[in-house]
């Protein structure tokens, strides 16, 4: 036997940790030792005395010459067991006696007697894979309100992308697009991305969406608004205080209103406009303006080159590039098949076709869909 240093359990000798502890055996000692050596026929010799060796062996090998033969029965010996003795403070695990009863060690498959703590052969803790059981099956005989798993929102999923916005250049060629989904789409310096660095951009700039299988751009209330480029040769009505864009110039259309008389029924006194059908002024501000130019009956044209309007510093201008005339009583601005077009801010809200050109802030862009 084997007795533990630790707890002073004696243990079998061919053990490698403490039943009763779990601490490993000397090692010296855990060689296992062989439990059938032969009797010498001679005898076992006393104390003090010898024996002559040849002698010995000679007396060995006529002994086993002269032995009878003797039958073995091949059936396996059941031990006889005893009833167990009832006793009013039982003993702890470590000093108590085999259990008749084993159990598998989880960790390196052997059987253990059910009252012993560790396992012989590794050491295992067999209390801790019997409480980690217990636990396992107190969840399954649970309620099904105790152990169901927490409900768990389903991340909203993103819509799927029906449109998108695809950045223009400065030197034509396409940049990154921008999905645009079948639900309001907002956009703005605060959307972040491709128009995060964008000054001219409001936090919510413009908001896109879809009525049937047309596209609508509604301006936000923002400072700079949103400018849709017009067919080439097609024109569009402009109406007092409609505002449009040629090259870097931002111009407002002014129709020509009779001021309201005085409380007391006085008129205002003024030229007489001779038919001019109104004025374009420059914008440089929310509230302000500064170079105007009436319209006579015959219209304007504007450019950098040629016209009756000229900006010769403004290279996104063409050399003629747009013009704005009456018909039928009506004002109108044609652009007159210019490079980089002719755009017409959005009053609340547009259409926007397929393959028209929007722009917001300093960025351009086609919507396609």
């Amino acid at each position: 036997m084997i007795v533990c240093s630790r707890c002073s359990k004696e243990n079998q000798d061919h053990y490698k940790f403490c039943l009763g502890c779990g601490a490993e055996l000397p090692r010296e000692s855990s060689k296992p030792r062989s439990f059938s050596a032969p009797t010498p026929p001679g005898g076992t010799p006393s104390p003090g005395r010898t024996t002559n060796a040849p002698q010995a062996q000679a007396g060995r090998a006529e002994a086993l010459a002269s032995a009878p033969h003797v039958e073995v029965d091949p059936t396996p010996v059941q031990p006889v067991r005893s009833k167990p003795v009832a006793v009013e403070d039982p003993l702890p695990p470590e000093l108590a006696p085999l259990s008749d009863e084993t159990q598998p060690c989880l960790h390196c498959g052997s059987q253990v007697p059910e009252n012993f703590r560790f396992c012989h052969v590794c050491g295992h803790d067999l209390h801790a894979d019997a409480s980690g059981e217990a636990s396992g099956e107190g969840l399954a005989d649970a309620p099904a309100e105790r152990v169901s798993a927490p409900a768990v929102a389903e991340a909203p999923q993103p819509a799927a992308t029906r449109a998108r916005l695809v950045l223009i250049q400065p030197d034509g060629s396409e940049g990154e697009a921008f999905p645009l989904s079948g639900s309001n789409t907002l956009i703005g310096r605060g959307t972040g991305g491709i128009f995060a660095n964008d000054a001219y951009l409001s936090p919510e700039h413009a908001e896109f969406r879809f009525e049937g299988d047309q596209l609508v751009v509604k301006d936000m209330e923002s400072l700079n608004g949103v400018y849709i480029r017009i067919e080439p040769e097609v024109p569009i009505e402009l109406f007092d205080g409609s505002i449009f864009r040629v090259g870097q110039e931002i111009m407002r259309f002014e129709a020509p209103l009779a001021p309201d008389p005085a409380p007391d029924g006085t008129q205002h006194m003024g030229s007489p406009h001779r038919g001019y059908l109104g004025r374009i002024s420059l914008v440089i501000g929310r509230d302000t303006t500064g170079n105007s130019y009436p319209i006579p009956p015959e219209g304007i044209h504007l450019g950098r080159e040629r016209g009756d309007v000229v900006f010769p510093e403004d290279g996104y201008v063409s050399g003629l590039h747009c013009r704005v005339h009456s018909e039928v009583g009506h004002v109108f601005l044609t652009d007159v098949g210019s490079s980089n077009g002719t755009f017409v801010r959005v009053s609340n809200e547009s259409y926007v076709p397929q393959g028209t050109f929007v722009l917001i802030g300093q960025q351009l862009f086609r919507a396609e869909y």
